[in-house]
């Protein structure tokens, strides 16, 4: 019995010291606030992936090169996650926490970002009428606001043969977006400017000329692009090059912006509740279970580390519905002592010691306790499954939180029963 004791309670020591090891040192890293907490943006983006193919690709890409857009301008706690209708998610619902200028976000994420470097046929023509027919394997696109050109369909160079992108100021040209090849790209590039100096290229974004420079010699693996009105439009280009071409057509939905003041206010009423609660509970247990009740208010204490070093581990983000599924999980770790407390009590009164009782308590009130979180822990899943992205980090806390209340409740408050039954010896009495 001591030797089980022992190892019993170096297992829930070892759990807890790593829980507060991850909880101490990974707080400010790994848990984040969500925009509703922190304020920011909330995007909803409809992405037409019939257009360009298959929808978990289409979508997978789509996501990764938002996220490095987003990324890029210093927005590393931003998510982008499928919503929709469960099976055919077309919908991305990106979250942006502690963004002031939403307008450039949305542009910049807008962008499809598909350059293109094309050879000119011929043009200027002041009108589309102007250029006329159109010869096998060209086309017509338009400077913004300003002449038609003829060019060739398929591009010297394309995004997709950039390595690097980076915005700089020059005396002659201003703001100018300077871009670096592949090698390989690079050896054709060098090819087709050697063969075509003195005559004009076009340097075309989304199917907008922006620039239509003349070739005044060899060019490398460098080259840059002229145009930009300020030093921001230069940086967002290069951005937008740098993160790759959107796979696939969006449009934006919908559009929500928390101010930090709110969120702010979230957080303060959240601590309030959740410190409100914790009191209430932990004075009511102990008054009504006495030296029982301080039991289970530490176990409620162990249950809150689990947890929330859990989230930490997980690299979660906290939202308000986060936390209401922390504090909904206060409330079902008390209903589980309550039941064990209670069925040990009964034990009492029919006359059993107060080994007997402890024992048949937990024995008997495992099935309940097992049945309403498993019950619970189904219910979490259809609401991860069906639900939005608020309703997913509601029912991954309360989930954790469950596990967690498992452990706390059968396992680390039988531990304490047994210790005292322990030192007690045969005639103990237990303080419930």
């Amino acid at each position: 019995m001591r030797h089980s004791l022992r190892v019993r309670t170096v297992f829930v020591a070892v759990i807890t010291l790593v829980s507060l090891y991850e909880l101490i040192a990974n707080w400010g890293k790994h848990i984040r606030l969500g925009a509703d907490l922190r304020g920011g943006t909330h995007l909803v983006l409809q992405v037409a992936w019939r257009e360009a193919g298959s929808r978990d690709p289409v979508m997978r890409e789509t996501r990764e090169v938002i996220l490095k857009k987003v990324n890029a301008l210093g927005l590393s706690e931003a998510t982008a996650q499928p919503v929709g209708r469960p099976g055919a998610e077309d919908q991305l619902l990106v979250e942006l926490p502690g963004v002031d200028d939403p307008a450039r976000v949305k542009r910049i994420i807008g962008t499809a970002a598909v350059l293109e470097w094309l050879e000119v046929k011929a043009g200027p023509f002041a009108t589309r009428e102007e250029a006329g027919w159109l010869p096998l394997g060209s086309q017509a696109l338009q400077v913004q606001n300003g002449p038609w050109f003829v060019l060739a369909k398929n591009p010297v160079v394309r995004g997709t043969d950039l390595r690097d992108a980076r915005s700089m100021q020059t005396q002659e040209r201003g703001w100018v977006t300077t871009f670096v090849l592949s090698q390989t790209a690079a050896k054709r590039f060098e090819t087709y400017t050697a063969a075509n100096i003195g005559r004009r290229a076009a340097i075309v974004l989304d199917r907008k000329i922006i620039s239509v420079p003349v070739i005044e010699g060899r060019i490398g693996d460098t080259g840059e692009i002229a145009g930009a009105r300020s030093g921001a439009d230069a940086a967002d280009l290069a951005l937008n090059l740098r993160a790759g071409s959107m796979p696939a057509r969006i449009t934006f939905l919908e559009e929500r912006t928390v101010g930090p003041a709110l969120g702010a206010d979230s957080i303060t009423n959240g601590l309030r509740a959740g410190i409100g609660g914790v009191a209430a509970v932990v004075t009511v247990m102990t008054i009504y279970y006495k030296r029982s009740g301080v039991q289970a208010s530490v176990a409620l204490a162990l249950n809150a580390l689990l947890l929330l070093a859990a989230l930490s581990y997980f690299e979660a983000v906290l939202t308000l519905p986060g936390i209401a599924g922390l504090i909904l999980t206060i409330g079902m770790a008390v209903d589980s002592n309550v039941l064990v407390f209670e069925r040990i009590r009964e034990e009492l009164r029919a006359g059993k010691t107060a080994a007997g009782a402890v024992d048949a308590g937990f024995r008997r009130a495992f099935q309940t306790i097992l049945d309403t979180h498993v019950t619970t822990v189904f219910a979490c899943v259809c609401l991860f499954y069906f639900g939005t992205i608020a309703v997913r980090g509601f029912a991954i806390t309360l989930a954790i939180g469950l596990a967690a209340n498992v452990f706390t409740a059968l396992f680390v408050s039988r531990l304490w029963f047994d210790w005292e039954l322990w030192k007690a010896g045969p005639r103990a009495r237990i303080s419930i």
